[in-house]
């Protein structure tokens, strides 16, 4: 196994390749982008490390080839339909429409978590605002605000809030 990085001024990209010739080809387009430097390693890797990057070549959407579909709830029903595919799978082979049931509902919990997670978190990247004045369902005071029948009230900027002051 071969890993590759280049070091830019502000982050670091890493890759990693079974073959030599693969990773030379992606140091070379690194280079393009005239990072401070790229190192090109071979080792062994610990099995783990493998594991966990089998695991993420397949389910990780950002790395399997649904990558290049721009929508991201797109990509999610894609990965939706395979995992049911699996389900159904797995269901024949073990010879009981019980385990598809139950495969399935698994799937649909597991990838739709997933999916707001992912979708909570590139929320946060991109627009932390969204999170600024986030309503909540019962009447609470922040620092700033006071909600009261679906009305945000605006307080005292020396008010320092609290009940017991």
């Amino acid at each position: 196994m071969y890993r590759v990085r280049a070091y830019f001024k502000d982050h670091v990209v890493t890759q990693k390749f079974y073959d030599l010739y693969d990773a030379i080809e992606w140091k070379e387009s690194a280079d393009a982008h005239y990072p401070i430097k790229t190192t090109l390693e071979k080792g062994v890797f610990s099995m783990r490390q493998w594991v966990y990057d089998c695991w993420n070549g397949v389910m990780d959407m950002d790395r399997n080839p649904l990558r290049h579909i721009p929508d991201l709830a797109t990509r999610h029903m894609v990965l939706q339909v395979l995992a049911w595919m699996w389900c159904i799978v797995f269901s024949f082979w073990m010879g009981s429409f019980f385990v598809f049931g139950v495969s399935t509902i698994a799937h649909v919990f597991l990838l739709g978590a997933i999916a707001v997670t992912v979708g909570t978190f590139e929320t946060a990247k991109r627009n932390p605002n969204f999170f600024e004045n986030f309503p909540t369902s019962t009447p609470s005071r922040s620092r700033n605000y006071l909600w009261m029948n679906g009305q945000k009230i605006k307080l005292d900027p020396n008010d320092k809030g609290g009940e017991h002051e």
